[in-house]
Protein backbone atom coordinates (compact mmCIF):
# COMPACT_ATOMS: atom_id res chain seq x y z
CA UNK A 1 0.00 0.00 0.00
CA UNK A 2 1.43 3.38 -0.98
CA UNK A 3 1.64 6.35 1.38
CA UNK A 4 -0.99 8.18 -0.73
CA UNK A 5 -3.39 5.22 -0.44
CA UNK A 6 -2.84 5.02 3.33
CA UNK A 7 -3.39 8.77 3.64
CA UNK A 8 -6.69 8.56 1.74
CA UNK A 9 -7.94 5.75 3.99
CA UNK A 10 -6.98 7.81 7.06
CA UNK A 11 -9.08 10.73 5.77
CA UNK A 12 -12.15 8.80 6.99
CA UNK A 13 -11.25 9.85 10.54
CA UNK A 14 -13.79 12.35 11.86
CA UNK A 15 -16.52 11.40 9.41
CA UNK A 16 -19.87 10.11 10.62
CA UNK A 17 -21.45 6.95 9.20
CA UNK A 18 -24.65 8.52 7.87
CA UNK A 19 -26.42 6.00 5.68
CA UNK A 20 -26.37 2.61 4.04
CA UNK A 21 -27.76 1.04 0.91
CA UNK A 22 -27.28 -2.30 -0.73
CA UNK A 23 -26.90 -3.66 -4.25
CA UNK A 24 -27.68 -7.37 -4.05
CA UNK A 25 -25.34 -8.50 -1.24
CA UNK A 26 -22.83 -5.60 -1.59
CA UNK A 27 -23.17 -3.20 1.36
CA UNK A 28 -22.70 0.47 0.48
CA UNK A 29 -21.88 2.61 3.52
CA UNK A 30 -21.86 6.39 3.34
CA UNK A 31 -19.62 8.56 5.52
CA UNK A 32 -20.43 12.26 5.73
CA UNK A 33 -23.11 13.88 3.68
CA UNK A 34 -22.98 14.74 -0.01
CA UNK A 35 -26.00 14.80 -2.32
CA UNK A 36 -25.79 13.75 -5.98
CA UNK A 37 -27.85 15.17 -8.86
CA UNK A 38 -30.70 12.76 -7.97
CA UNK A 39 -30.90 14.27 -4.46
CA UNK A 40 -29.52 11.06 -2.87
CA UNK A 41 -26.90 11.02 -0.12
CA UNK A 42 -23.82 9.38 -1.61
CA UNK A 43 -21.63 10.46 1.30
CA UNK A 44 -18.37 12.33 1.13
CA UNK A 45 -16.90 8.84 1.22
CA UNK A 46 -18.58 5.64 0.07
CA UNK A 47 -17.38 2.22 1.22
CA UNK A 48 -18.61 -0.69 -0.90
CA UNK A 49 -18.06 -4.05 0.82
CA UNK A 50 -18.12 -7.35 -1.10
CA UNK A 51 -16.72 -9.72 1.53
CA UNK A 52 -17.56 -10.75 5.08
CA UNK A 53 -17.92 -7.95 7.61
CA UNK A 54 -19.43 -7.28 10.99
CA UNK A 55 -20.07 -4.41 13.38
CA UNK A 56 -19.26 -5.18 17.00
CA UNK A 57 -19.17 -3.52 20.39
CA UNK A 58 -17.23 -4.76 23.43
CA UNK A 59 -19.59 -7.68 24.03
CA UNK A 60 -21.65 -8.44 20.93
CA UNK A 61 -21.85 -8.78 17.19
CA UNK A 62 -24.42 -6.07 16.45
CA UNK A 63 -24.85 -6.98 12.78
CA UNK A 64 -22.97 -9.09 10.25
CA UNK A 65 -22.91 -9.54 6.51
CA UNK A 66 -24.60 -12.96 6.68
CA UNK A 67 -27.60 -11.47 8.51
CA UNK A 68 -28.79 -10.71 4.96
CA UNK A 69 -30.03 -14.31 4.82
CA UNK A 70 -32.09 -14.10 8.03
CA UNK A 71 -35.67 -12.79 8.19
CA UNK A 72 -36.21 -9.44 9.90
CA UNK A 73 -38.55 -8.93 12.85
CA UNK A 74 -41.56 -8.44 10.53
CA UNK A 75 -40.83 -11.42 8.28
CA UNK A 76 -40.46 -14.36 10.68
CA UNK A 77 -41.30 -17.16 8.26
CA UNK A 78 -38.20 -18.85 6.89
CA UNK A 79 -40.25 -21.04 4.53
CA UNK A 80 -40.93 -18.35 1.94
CA UNK A 81 -38.13 -15.95 2.94
CA UNK A 82 -36.73 -13.60 0.27
CA UNK A 83 -34.04 -11.21 1.55
CA UNK A 84 -35.25 -8.46 -0.76
CA UNK A 85 -38.56 -8.41 1.15
CA UNK A 86 -36.89 -7.64 4.47
CA UNK A 87 -33.88 -9.09 6.24
CA UNK A 88 -32.10 -8.84 9.57
CA UNK A 89 -29.00 -7.13 8.13
CA UNK A 90 -30.86 -4.18 6.62
CA UNK A 91 -33.03 -3.78 9.70
CA UNK A 92 -30.20 -3.86 12.25
CA UNK A 93 -27.74 -1.77 10.25
CA UNK A 94 -30.24 1.05 9.70
CA UNK A 95 -31.14 0.99 13.40
CA UNK A 96 -27.45 1.13 14.43
CA UNK A 97 -26.73 4.06 12.10
CA UNK A 98 -29.78 5.96 13.38
CA UNK A 99 -29.08 5.39 17.08
CA UNK A 100 -25.32 5.19 17.66
CA UNK A 101 -23.79 8.41 16.20
CA UNK A 102 -20.87 6.49 14.66
CA UNK A 103 -17.92 8.83 14.05
CA UNK A 104 -14.68 7.30 12.75
CA UNK A 105 -11.85 7.60 15.29
CA UNK A 106 -9.27 5.19 13.84
CA UNK A 107 -8.73 3.18 10.65
CA UNK A 108 -6.48 0.12 10.39
CA UNK A 109 -5.76 -1.72 7.14
CA UNK A 110 -3.68 -4.85 6.66
CA UNK A 111 -1.78 -6.05 3.60
CA UNK A 112 -4.31 -8.70 2.56
CA UNK A 113 -7.49 -6.65 2.30
CA UNK A 114 -8.64 -6.50 5.91
CA UNK A 115 -9.97 -3.21 7.24
CA UNK A 116 -11.02 -2.19 10.75
CA UNK A 117 -12.84 1.09 11.32
CA UNK A 118 -13.10 2.08 14.96
CA UNK A 119 -15.81 4.50 16.00
CA UNK A 120 -15.92 6.99 18.86
CA UNK A 121 -18.25 4.87 21.01
CA UNK A 122 -16.25 1.60 21.20
CA UNK A 123 -18.07 0.22 18.17
CA UNK A 124 -16.03 -1.27 15.33
CA UNK A 125 -16.58 -2.27 11.71
CA UNK A 126 -14.42 -5.28 10.85
CA UNK A 127 -13.99 -6.25 7.21
CA UNK A 128 -12.54 -9.75 7.01
CA UNK A 129 -11.78 -11.15 3.55
CA UNK A 130 -12.23 -14.91 3.41
CA UNK A 131 -11.48 -15.71 -0.21
CA UNK A 132 -8.12 -16.77 -1.62
CA UNK A 133 -8.95 -16.34 -5.32
CA UNK A 134 -6.19 -14.61 -7.27
CA UNK A 135 -8.65 -13.30 -9.88
CA UNK A 136 -8.21 -9.63 -10.75
CA UNK A 137 -12.00 -9.32 -10.52
CA UNK A 138 -12.14 -10.47 -6.89
CA UNK A 139 -12.66 -7.26 -4.95
CA UNK A 140 -13.09 -7.18 -1.14
CA UNK A 141 -13.97 -3.52 -0.69
CA UNK A 142 -13.72 -0.16 -2.44
CA UNK A 143 -13.41 3.26 -0.81
CA UNK A 144 -14.70 6.09 -2.98
CA UNK A 145 -13.82 9.71 -2.22
CA UNK A 146 -16.81 11.67 -3.52
CA UNK A 147 -15.49 15.07 -2.46
CA UNK A 148 -13.73 15.69 -5.79
CA UNK A 149 -14.73 14.33 -9.21
CA UNK A 150 -11.13 13.40 -10.08
CA UNK A 151 -10.54 11.34 -6.91
CA UNK A 152 -9.32 7.81 -7.30
CA UNK A 153 -10.86 4.73 -5.73
CA UNK A 154 -8.99 2.71 -3.12
CA UNK A 155 -9.55 -0.98 -3.86
CA UNK A 156 -8.69 -4.02 -1.71
CA UNK A 157 -7.96 -7.34 -3.39
CA UNK A 158 -6.04 -10.48 -2.42
CA UNK A 159 -2.79 -8.89 -3.63
CA UNK A 160 -3.20 -5.80 -1.49
CA UNK A 161 -4.78 -2.39 -1.34
CA UNK A 162 -4.18 0.03 -4.20
CA UNK A 163 -5.45 3.19 -5.83
CA UNK A 164 -7.32 3.01 -9.15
Amino acid sequence: MTVQTENTIQELIGFKLTQTSRSSDMECLKFGYKVNDKNQNIGEFGLHIQTNWRIIDKENILVGSNDLYEPNSENQSELDFDYEDGNLRDERLKKIIASKNLIVSKVLADGIGGLNILFNNKTELQIVPNNSSQSEYNEFWRLIDNRKPESKHIVARIKGIESE
